[in-house]
């Protein structure tokens, strides 16, 4: 029931023949992952973003409506920008490029389905009226640059139609025309803010009947045709060009760049030189090549119910198991269609935008939604889709080392370089236009946040002239800024100023977002130039530096302090809110490597905090990052339960995000939550491969594959009543392979062909095997590991002169108990006393009226030696 992989079956048969298998062989068989309905969306704003059905190739976004009297086709160029003075959601920016009408007047159907195959990257609608069958297949081609739309019906001769394009929003700041001519219509104009000149060319090629162009009307008729295609090309002349963003003058930024219509004549004419097939052959080869490396399987048959429906009674439960694969692979297909190397990234909106003002003006925000949107392009095996966010950012960077340059010398001049050799600042937010100076609503951080991205993008692929190249340079320029802005506070060295994003105390010095994010980089800057065998000048200030940026604070409530004035949880302001959609003092957790397995006090640490910030938050995208959160402390319900909940308080009908119940669509969650699910399937943060380290218990039995680790580990499991029955990891790269799994080291472990792997073992649960580059290991009976029941209840009940009285809840599986202390913010335990038979405890030391606060921890150890993963912690 859960075998849809093909690699399975053919292993299986494999070891048990000795037949050679090769990478190659390693073919998936993807399950029906498709969204689809029985009505045409509604023709409005509201049908838009609840019902339409998302397209896109990067050089544009469609969205579809699929509509039997006039489908309309709504398409989005992400550089087709406005401006003005307006603030918040009346700001004007990103503007709907095209209204594409093609008018059938078909309206006595029966029949009707439309749908979007997740497999394919196709739309399609089919229905009946007057006993002919219609159909429609629509497909937007990153490797031809345009949309195509095929419409057919079954009998010779009665397929008629009117092309209609349309430009929106004409007037104030946009000018333009739509002109037909022949077999082409072309819709061209002006955006007068930033002088942005856009074009748009439609071509109609049907087989049979009489085809005639309206230069009155603008359109295109064809009437008594067995069938037709329309191609569609779009563009701007907007140019990654530094200056774009080192250009004050707004109606100068573009200047010197060439018309679009060359460009645009030359997609639809190199499209238009290739058959319909060649075409559809194209983007297949091109998508399913992304699309098909991974798999998700949880057991779920596809339902009989349209897919609006299907969101519809999930809060009931129903078919809840395919809507929660659906929405997985759903993040995936937006990150494909919407970041591509050549083309501009996804903003809040991804490259999806109907309206004049949208939300946010479709700006990419630095504070997470940029790069919640790339969380799964490296975990969810889609590392090149990144090359997007890397053309951007190599050209607005520019304007952000003239900023670095100005805030040394605002901030911390004795650190200046005159030179201007001062490394670049992060930004809060820009578009494609402009890019920020300071905002006080996040911090400094948000640089080092973008340069881990970049550090994510080798260390999931492990190409080395990747990191020489283009990731390198990134870091280390940001560790020059981040060197020189610090200041020295107390023996530290502190962000000043500083702000946690979008809280309410600004301003402030050494934040933890700002600290963590630069430990982190300045980390990963140490470790990239060692791999290089860099000895760049400053390399020895960074690490000097590293241990006095001081990123983990432990606060008297057991959290990871926000702020470093708090003491107990957010108690550092007034104004602070507790339940914040903002956890950035987690980042060190997720997506940083900061907190993980080998930093168990700051792993419950964690937990304390996550518990804190509680699940009162509506909002979307802040739904899908604690699950990833979650699953980082391996607590597989609570992130279950916020997946639960952004799936039935947030998607819609098409599966886009309500961000917070308006609706109103911002599309981080939906890339997001691809992310949080494969946190739980898998974890890699401190380069062990982990699978399934926080599975719920709805999802007992399943499977996955392709899910990818850093060292480039592409990895695939099995599992059933919870536990693993198969593992199979491809080693992409070489390196060796750390596998980490309850009770591996006394599995079996073996190549494809059959023959045993040497490895070397720590403890039964962590075993290390030297790959090569295309290695397969596969690990099977892996025998059942049932976990150790944790105590509860840790309590000081007396803490006099050297000694602490401790008495806690038992463990029913404890035949002995272990205690545990972290001193400060040490991010390790120390233990303290072992073989406790008791449930309480008097611990004496003699240093204990020398420590301010220390966390305690007692752990339960059942009669085989085994302790449990959890326990319980008291502050002291």
């Amino acid at each position: 029931m859960f075998i849809r992989n093909l690699m399975t079956t053919v292993l299986t048969v494999s070891l048990l023949t000795g037949m050679h298998l090769t990478p190659e062989a390693t073919a998936v068989e993807q399950s029906a992952m498709r969204l689809w309905y029985n009505k045409p969306a509604p023709d409005s704003d509201a049908g838009w973003v609840n019902d339409s059905i998302p397209m896109g190739n990067g050089y544009m976004g469609v969205n579809v409506f699929g509509r039997t009297d006039s489908d309309r086709i709504q398409i989005t160029e992400n550089s087709l920008y406005d401006w003005g003075s307006d603030k918040g959601l009346k700001r004007r920016g990103l503007n709907n490029f095209a209204e594409v009408y093609i008018d059938f007047d078909h309206t006595k159907t029966s029949s009707y389905t439309r749908e979007l195959d997740l497999n394919k990257g196709i739309s399609t609608v089919n229905y009946e009226q007057g006993g002919v069958k219609y159909s429609r297949e629509y497909f937007t081609s990153y490797p031809d640059k345009v949309m195509a739309i095929r419409l057919s019906a079954s009998k010779a001769g009665t397929l008629s139609f009117t092309l209609r394009p349309t430009i929106p929003f004409l007037g104030t700041g946009k000018s333009g025309s739509v002109s037909a001519k022949g077999d082409t219509i072309t819709l061209s104009g002006v955006m007068s803010y930033f002088n942005i000149k856009f074009e748009g060319q439609f071509k109609v090629i049907p087989k049979g009947g009489k085809m005639k162009a309206s230069s009155g009307n603008d359109t295109i008729t064809v009437s008594n045709a067995d069938s037709a295609v329309i191609l569609i090309a779009v563009g701007t002349n907007y140019k990654f060009d530094p200056q774009v963003f080192l250009t004050t003058a707004a109606a100068d930024k573009l200047k010197g760049f060439p018309d679009p219509h060359a460009k645009v004549t030359g997609y639809l004419a190199d499209a238009a030189a290739k058959s319909y097939e060649e075409l559809l052959a194209n983007h297949q080869a091109d998508y399913t090549e992304l699309y098909d490396r991974v798999s998700l399987d949880l057991g779920a048959a596809e339902p009989a119910i349209p897919t609006d429906e299907l969101v519809d009674a999930y809060p009931a439960g129903a078919s809840s198991r395919y809507l929660e694969e659906l929405a997985f692979q759903f993040g995936r297909y937006m990150l494909i269609c919407s970041s591509r190397a050549g083309t501009l990234p996804p903003h809040l909106q991804g490259i999806w935008n109907v309206y004049a003002r949208p939300p946010w003006s479709s700006q990419y925000l630095h504070d997470t939604n940029v790069q919640m949107a790339y969380a799964p392009a490296f975990c969810a095996n889609l590392p090149e889709l990144f090359e997007s966010y890397v053309g951007f950012f190599n050209v607005f960077v520019h304007r952000q080392r003239q900023y670095a340059t100005q805030y040394i010398k605002q901030y911390n001049p004795a650190q200046l370089d005159k030179s201007r050799d001062n490394g670049w600042s992060g930004p809060f937010w820009t578009n494609p236009y402009n890019v920020t100076g300071k905002s006080p609503v996040a911090g400094f951080g948000t640089g080092s946040w973008i340069a881990q991205m970049f550090w994510d993008y080798y260390d999931y692929t492990r190409d080395e002239s990747l990191l020489a190249d283009t990731v390198y340079p990134v870091m280390y320029e940001q560790a020059n800024f981040v060197s020189r802005f610090v200041k020295d506070v107390d023996g530290f060295l502190l962000a000043d100023p500083s702000s946690s994003p979008e809280q309410k105390l600004r301003n402030t010095v050494g934040t933890t977002f700002d600290q963590q994010m630069f430990y982190e980089n300045h980390h990963n800057t140490l470790t990239a130039a060692k791999i290089l065998g860099r000895s760049d000048k400053r390399l020895d200030i960074y690490e000097t530096q590293l241990p006095l940026l001081d990123p983990i604070q432990i606060g008297k409530s057991g959290q990871i302090k926000e702020f470093r004035q708090e003491e107990y949880y957010c108690d550092a302001n007034k104004a602070l809110d507790p339940h914040h959609r903002h956890a950035s003092m987690m980042l060190g957790l997720y997506p940083g490597q900061l907190i993980n397995d080998s930093t168990p006090a700051w792993l419950d640490a964690a937990k304390t905090t996550l518990t804190l910030r509680t699940r009162s938050s509506n909002i979307g995208w802040a739904r899908a990052e604690r699950i990833a959160m979650l699953a980082r402390v391996h607590d597989g319900e609570e992130a279950y339960a916020y997946y639960k909940d952004l799936l039935e308080g947030n998607y819609m009908h098409n599966l886009f995000n309500d961000h917070r119940g308006d609706p109103l669509f911002q599309a981080d969650a939906n890339y997001g939550a691809t992310a949080g699910v494969a946190e739980m399937l898998l974890q890699s943060q401190d380069h062990v491969v982990a699978p399934l380290p926080a599975l719920p218990a709805a999802w007992s039995e399943g499977s996955y594959s392709g899910i990818l680790a850093r060292g480039n580990f592409e990895v695939s499991v099995q599992w059933s009543d919870g536990h693993a029955s198969r593992l199979e990891v491809l080693s992409k790269a070489g390196g060796t392979l750390k596998l980490r799994y309850p009770n591996v080291a006394k599995a079996v472990i073996m190549t494809p062909e059959g023959k045993s792997v040497d490895f070397a073992a720590k403890g039964s649960d962590l075993i290390g095997i030297k790959t090569t580059k295309g290695q397969i290991v596969v690990v099977t009976d892996i025998p059942v590991c049932i976990p150790v029941i944790a105590p509860s209840n840790l309590k000081v009940d007396k803490d006099v002169k050297s000694q602490i009285e401790l008495s806690w809840t038992g463990s029913a599986d404890a035949a002995s108990y272990n205690l545990y202390r972290a001193v400060g913010n040490a991010p390790d335990y120390e233990l303290i006393a072992s073989n406790i038979k008791g449930t309480d405890f008097v611990y004496k030391a003699s240093d204990l009226k020398q420590i301010d606060q220390m966390t305690l921890k007692v752990a339960a150890v059942r009669a085989d030696g085994r302790a449990s993963d959890a326990g319980a912690t008291v502050i002291r």
